[in-house]
């Protein structure tokens, strides 16, 4: 009872928490924006397979923002999808996740995750909230029902009867000076007197009982070490009927009787970073029958020691991971056999160029199990009799693959690449060290894919050969067939056809099995940018010794995204006594947007529409929108019905006054790039190694024995001692170029600072604006991948600035920090 007073608590006082602090941003932003969307799918199947023959599903993810301080997400989804009656869990659900500065709220059907040892991705019905009132102090809470009733039902096979169960949980943490340390705290509860009828006995289902503490933190032992550790100890009772005793140092959390057990879990980790690279240590130990009611499910009874490490070499080209692991069980010694796990694992990615990209790996799993001798343990067997007599048996399975992609033409009009992968399996048990060749089996699996297309055209073709060749003891088995594909756009992309047909033939020891045959056919069409339909159809066809069956599955979506709705959007019309209009204004215009008025005639209001475009408030738009904007603005102005014009010159407003998110989005993403070069620019080690590198150069050059002669007595040398000293000359040069380039280049990029440097840009943002906005824009109105944009944007950065470099560096201005000058 105090608990739920707690939390009721809770719930009122946060309202006051929300509107106690500054609201000064009403009235001076839209009252409302809506954003977000919702989706609806329709799924037609006719086959032999056993699902519905129609279903449909409804989603929504949709946020409402009120005058750009207080945010209210939620989510839904609902089906007409037959499920499982006598269940626990609902698909149907609604969910809202309001927001307001450090507050965030969960509500409805939601679930959160404090550690994998306590509340782990649990599904509830109720509330939660995430704090952090500062930057150095957080603290998520959580209550409700984990799961509902379910009554035990004698011709329901499937489902499991089971006590309604609340919880509730608080998790902490603060941020130290190098480091953070928390606390979790988790207790769920079945109630007993959910139920109406009681279940049979020998279901074994009891009214149980949980609590669990843990505490979690990680230090910054130095610049490179770091360490991190979680301790986790979990009460359980699993019946609260079997009365009440206080046996354990939990008691005053929960109910503890003779069915009560404690149970723990710990991890430790140590991560070292040197150079481009990373080492890790590992250690986890979690009891036998270790659960918790905050998780579905949860590892117990094992213990792991893991290493890994990373690095990238040969000028980044080159990554290598390396990861290796030892698990074991039967930790109480309880099982009749313990199991013992080795995992290593070796994965690596070249970039040899921008044409070529190969990525390997190969992984190698075994196992031990040691089969105990019941019998003769029971029966006290001498311990070297019994050891004699166990068995011991490996399984060994290694995993290799293999994948090179190759560009053959990258160029505006035409790209094309070939992809090729190769992948292989083999599992065998050695019993006693002795192979049982009748357990060995092998996996191999091989596909080419050729894609050719033309941007100009936007018209994409694909044709691949996938096989694959299994052997196992009694059998041997192909899998083979090819696939082509075709997509092409439309409309300015806003229409796209897609279409594919693959087929497979399945050989068993030399025998024909089967074939597959897929037809694939696929429409999209994007309307006004926010609604989305999609047509999908899928008909298969197969064939086998003893029968043949066609499948048909179409699939019809919806989307609608609300973009940035507001309530500036919706214009409420004055009731107005009706004027008489003299002849000369039956031709006159008048609306309202972003405050401003525009009447007059269509010429008029056109001269108005292309002098706002033309306005310094516009002066950053690439020449690829001004061009696009204004042959739609000449467009429009032929319209001769005045409300047809007014819907699209208001469309035309919108259009151009969207170039101001654009921009924004282009000084978010420049900001970010630029904020992780200067971080990678500014490591002391960079700067140590470039300068070590010309170092080493200049000394070479200076013991050489040609260094200090004038060019008249050079030429009295030997030509190959000539060659000799104007190559270490040219390296010398090049390692000098890069050492003040370098510094340049920190000295220009560390001093971005802050968001506003960016968007006030000084000479050289303002060049390298003009010089790649256009494309960043046209990335951003296609939208692009976010990551490939910043990837874009760091190339061009580096390039430009590195450009930049060669007319403000002076060779003779550059001091050596780490070592003295000869």
């Amino acid at each position: 009872m105090k608990t739920k007073k707690i939390i009721l608590l809770i719930i009122l006082l946060f309202p006051s928490i929300v509107f106690s602090q500054n609201l000064d941003k009403i009235g001076n932003a839209d009252l409302f924006k809506l954003t977000g969307g919702v989706a609806a799918n329709a799924i037609y199947y006719n086959g032999d397979s056993n699902r519905d023959p129609f279903t449909y599903i409804l989603s929504g993810n949709v946020n409402v923002n009120i005058s750009d301080i207080y945010n209210i997400p939620f989510s839904f989804s609902y089906s007409n999808a037959k499920f499982q009656k006598n269940n626990p869990f609902s698909f149907n659900r609604l969910s809202l996740h309001p927001s307001y500065k450090w507050v965030t709220a969960h509500i409805g059907d939601v679930n959160m995750t404090f550690s994998p040892y306590t509340l782990s991705g649990h599904q509830f019905t109720g509330i939660g909230f995430d704090l952090s009132p500062g930057d150095k102090f957080k603290v998520s809470v959580m209550y409700g029902r984990l799961l509902k009733e379910r009554e035990y039902q004698v011709d329901n096979l499937n489902g499991v009867a089971n006590y309604k169960r609340n919880g509730y949980g608080i998790k902490t943490s603060y941020k130290l000076e190098k480091g953070t340390i928390g606390a979790i705290f988790f207790k769920a509860k079945d109630e007993k007197t959910s139920l109406k009828n009681e279940i049979p006995i020998e279901k074994d289902i009891q009214p149980k009982e949980n609590a669990v503490i843990s505490v979690d933190g990680n230090y910054k032992l130095t610049n490179e070490l770091s360490v991190k550790a979680e301790l986790a100890v979990s009460a359980l009772t699993e019946d609260v009927r079997a009365g009440k005793e206080n046996s354990g140092f939990l008691d005053f959390l929960l109910n503890t009787n003779v069915s009560t057990q404690y149970y723990k879990a710990y991890n430790f980790n140590i991560d070292y970073q040197f150079g481009k690279g990373l080492i890790g240590l590992g250690y986890e130990r979690i009891d036998p029958n270790y659960k918790t009611l905050g998780g579905y499910y949860f590892n117990n009874d094992l213990e792991n020691i893991t290493v890994n490490a990373s690095q990238r070499i040969f000028k980044e080209k080159l990554g290598i991971t390396v990861n290796a692991g030892l698990q074991k069980d039967d930790l109480d010694g309880a099982k009749t056999s313990q199991l013992r796990r080795l995992v290593f694992s070796l994965n690596a990615n070249y970039n040899a160029s921008e044409k070529l990209n190969v990525t390997a790996g190969y992984s190698s799993f075994q196992s031990f199990t040691n089969i105990k001798n019941q019998f003769d343990y029971i029966n006290e067997v001498s311990q070297i009799e019994n050891e004699l007599d166990k068995a011991n048996i490996s399984q060994i399975s290694q995993n290799s693959n293999l994948n090179v992609n190759y560009v053959l033409t990258n160029s505006e009009q035409k790209r094309e690449n070939i992809n090729v992968g190769f992948t292989f399996q083999n599992a065998v048990n050695e019993i006693d060290n002795k192979a049982a060749e009748k357990d060995e089996s092998s996996f191999y699996n091989g596909n080419v894919v050729y894609t050719i297309a033309y941007p100009n055209d936007n018209l994409t073709l694909s044709g691949a050969l996938n096989g694959s060749y299994s052997k196992l003891p009694q059998n041997k088995g192909i899998i083979a067939g090819p696939t082509v594909s075709a997509s092409k756009a439309y409309l300015n992309k806003k229409l796209k056809l897609t279409s594919a047909v693959s087929y497979n033939q399945s050989i068993n020891n030399g025998t024909k099995q089967g074939e597959i045959i897929n037809l694939r056919l696929g429409a999209r069409y994007v309307y006004k940018k926010r609604h989305n339909f999609n047509l999908n159809v899928l008909n298969q066809y197969r064939k086998s010794l003893s029968k043949s069956r066609k499948d048909l599955t179409i699939t019809f979506g919806y989307n609608y995204a609300f973009g940035s709705f507001s309530s500036k959007d919706i214009r409420f019309k004055k009731k107005t006594k009706k004027k008489k209009v003299k002849n000369k204004k039956e031709n006159f215009i008048k609306f309202t947007y972003k405050d401003s008025i525009y009447e007059g005639t269509i010429p008029m209001i056109d001269f108005k529409l292309k002098k706002l475009s033309e306005s310094t408030l516009f002066k950053d738009m690439p020449n690829y929108k001004k061009q696009k904007l204004d042959d739609y603005r000449k467009e429009i102005a032929k319209e001769e019905n005045k409300r047809a014009y007014k819907i699209k010159a208001i469309q035309y407003l919108k259009d151009l006054h969207d170039i101001k998110n654009y921009e924004k989005k282009y000084n978010e993403l420049l900001f970010s790039v630029i904020q992780d070069l200067s971080k990678d620019i500014n490591r002391l080690s960079l700067d140590y190694a470039i300068e070590i590198d010309y170092t080493k150069v200049n000394k070479e050059v200076v013991k050489h024995e040609l260094w200090n002669k004038t060019p008249q007595d050079i030429k009295t040398y030997p030509k190959e001692l000539q060659e000799e000293y104007a190559v270490l000359e040219k390296e010398q040069k090049g390692a000098l170029t890069k050492l003040v380039t370098h510094r340049w280049m920190k000295s220009v990029i560390t001093k971005y600072t802050t968001f506003n440097t960016i968007v006030k840009r000084d000479a050289y943002l303002k060049g390298f604006f003009n010089q790649e906005g256009g494309s960043v824009f046209k990335m951003i109105d296609n939208k692009e991948d976010k990551l490939k944009i910043k990837l874009y944007l760091l190339k061009k950065v580096i390039d430009f600035y590195a450009k930049k470099s060669k007319d403000a560096i002076n060779f003779d201005d550059y001091e050596l920090k780490y070592i003295y000058k000869n």
